[in-house]
């Protein structure tokens, strides 16, 4: 009776490399189709759908797509799935998941962050550019989601990326007006004025964590500022006045 518990064990072990073999196997394959067809996107995972010839594709950009097993068709979009009797959006789902897990690793030392008046009932994290219109205009809605007990949190975006030229000489005016809010000591004085003129002193002797924010947002899926993150991983690409956002939120 040992003997075969033993070999029982052994057996589901086996199985277990098999299909690991198996799904590494797929994963490759996906992969080397992918790069011989385009060889800027970078495959970081590749996972099956329950009950489907079709893989759920990861790259490294961010970027979801589904793939066939063998590698020869690729889906760019959302996979709606019919649960209920509704469509649920599972890209939608595995992005505000991945978003959830990203959210979990942020804190406050690292963010311009203007808190709530009294009883804080929300948090949205926003991705954000001193020179933005749509940011300024976000912005001047801040007292009033404090108000409504939202606390926002900003995190660094610079709309033209952090170096001017390839060589990597020369930081764009966007980096280092961000940074100069960054290393200001009061944070959100700096970053009001900035908001409110456009020009804040130049001050770049801190290490703020500018350009890694900047990767995050690419992580996030952030294409262009304000971007919007609420708790739930969910992002709203552009401004939205207060009372609605708030309503977004719940509040």
């Amino acid at each position: 009776m040992a003997m075969l518990r033993t070999l029982g064990a052994a057996a589901l072990i086996l199985l277990a490399q098999l299909a690991s073999a198996e799904e590494t196997s797929v994963e490759e394959t996906i992969a080397t189709a992918l790069r011989a067809a385009q060889p800027t996107l970078v495959v970081q995972s590749a996972k099956p759908i329950a009950g489907q010839n079709l893989y759920e594709v990861e790259l490294t950009s961010g970027e979801i797509l589904y793939a066939t097993a063998d590698g020869q068709f690729f889906v760019y979009g959302s996979l709606f799935q019919t649960t209920g009797g509704e469509l649920v959006n599972l890209t939608a789902k595995r992005t505000d998941e991945k978003r959830l897990g990203l959210l979990a690793s942020l804190d406050n030392k690292d963010m311009v962050v203007f808190q709530s008046k009294g009883s804080e009932k929300a948090v949205i994290n926003v991705f954000t550019d001193v020179d933005c219109g749509y940011c300024r205009k976000l912005h001047r809605e801040v007292p009033r989601l404090n108000e409504l007990g939202v606390t926002v949190r900003y995190l660094a975006y610079p709309r033209a990326g952090i170096y001017e030229d390839q060589k990597r000489t020369k930081f764009t005016g966007s980096y280092k007006k961000l940074k100069s809010v960054w290393c200001d000591d009061d944070r959100p004085a700096a970053m009001n004025k900035a908001k409110a003129t456009g020009f804040i002193k130049e001050n770049l002797g801190c290490d703020a964590p500018i350009e890694q924010q900047y990767m995050l947002g690419a992580e996030f899926g952030v294409r262009g500022t304000p971007a919007i993150i609420l708790q739930n991983g969910e992002m709203l690409p552009g401004y939205m006045p207060a009372d609605e956002l708030a309503k977004k939120l719940g509040l």
